[in-house]
């Protein structure tokens, strides 16, 4: 199905109408739409204008700009919020050396990996789309 600017007819696309903060948002679909918690859903805006085909003339639809994906955390009746589910865990290196003469193993290798932490989604406003993935 070509994806349209204004396509209210099915459950989905949902809209998201609430910015909690950069890493949660709120859609307009909810337990009455089969919405479940821990649902995977992608966050992302329609560009304004519609591409069309340059040899056929063909309107192609709109493009999805990817804000980020999510989970379902909490589900109302009509709502649900959705949380940024990309995580960036950053690797550190460590390496000591020692010196030969004093230990037979030579040069060690530690890696430390850090906690890692939620990437918010990218610049998510009232009126971009959500659906599931």
């Amino acid at each position: 199905m070509t994806e349209t600017k204004e396509d209210k007819t099915s459950t989905f696309p949902a809209t998201v109408v609430k910015i909690i903060d950069e890493n949660k948002v709120v859609i307009n679909r909810g337990s009455t739409d089969g919405i479940k918690t821990g649902q995977r859903f992608l966050i992302y805006k329609l560009e304004d204008d519609p591409i069309k085909d340059p040899e056929t003339g063909e309107d192609l639809g709109y493009l999805e700009v990817i804000r980020g994906t999510g989970k379902i955390i909490h589900v109302q009746g009509r709502l649900s919020t959705i949380e940024s589910d990309k995580t960036e865990q950053p690797e550190k290196r460590i390496i000591k050396r020692r010196n030969p003469a004093w230990d037979p193993f030579g040069s060690q290798e530690e890696i430390i990996t850090p906690s890692s932490h939620t990437i918010p989604f990218e610049e998510a406003k009232k009126g971009d789309k959500a659906k599931p993935i």
